[in-house]
């Protein structure tokens, strides 16, 4: 099977291949200083995913856009989506939280029988404004209780550049508050802050 992928900048494997190489299933959550270090982030998600045997599922507001914008950080869309390893879901902002997962329960029990090995799943980036990242907790709070203690990996991009100082350490808390970690911008690409909830693990 092939990956699809070759030509995407392994952002994110550095920081997140260790807590997969233990086991884990980590939901995580990552800070981006603008729009447009979305695309390169979440393509390298699902270039990881596709490597590890994963189905992928991206969440987008504008699926079409993040389409585009996915094929110019490099992912081969077209052929993960022939290859039926990855798939794009519209975010509709009035239904209730819990409708998008129940969407996905029967491709995922499919993808499983396929012999794939685990969800995978980004979503168009939540911007710095407080009413935004409110309905998005709602969101995953909705995602984690229907997917827990299943195979299912997530990364969930916010938007902090903007935000003063206090505000953006807030946004870090509240996050860490409900993911196993945030990957948080470094001199070195990103790096994995791990919160309160993920210490006792090894």
């Amino acid at each position: 099977m092939k990956t699809a992928s070759t030509n995407v900048s392994p952002v994110l494997s550095g920081a997140i291949a260790p807590a997969l190489d233990r086991g884990t299933c980590p939901h995580l959550a990552v800070l981006l200083r603008r729009e447009e270090e979305f695309a390169p982030v979440v393509a390298s998600f699902y270039s990881l995913g596709a490597k590890r045997g994963g189905w992928m599922v991206h969440r987008g507001v504008e699926p079409d856009r993040d389409r585009q914008a996915l094929v110019g950080a490099g992912l081969d869309v077209p052929e993960l989506e022939a290859e039926r390893r990855l798939t794009l879901e519209q975010i509709k902002l009035e239904e209730p939280p819990e409708e998008l997962p129940r969407r996905l329960d029967a491709g995922f029990d499919e993808a499983l029988e396929r012999g794939l090995s685990a969800l995978w799943s980004s979503h168009t980036p939540v911007g710095p404004d407080a009413d935004a990242f409110a309905h998005a907790m709602e969101v995953e709070r909705a995602w984690e209780e229907h997917f827990r203690d299943r195979p299912v990996i997530t990364l969930c991009p916010y938007i902090v550049g903007g935000l003063d100082a206090p505000a953006a350490l807030g946004r870090l808390t509240g996050l860490g508050a409900g993911h196993d970690g945030v990957l948080v911008p470094a001199e070195q690409g990103l790096e994995l802050f791990r919160p309160a909830r993920a210490a006792g693990e090894p």
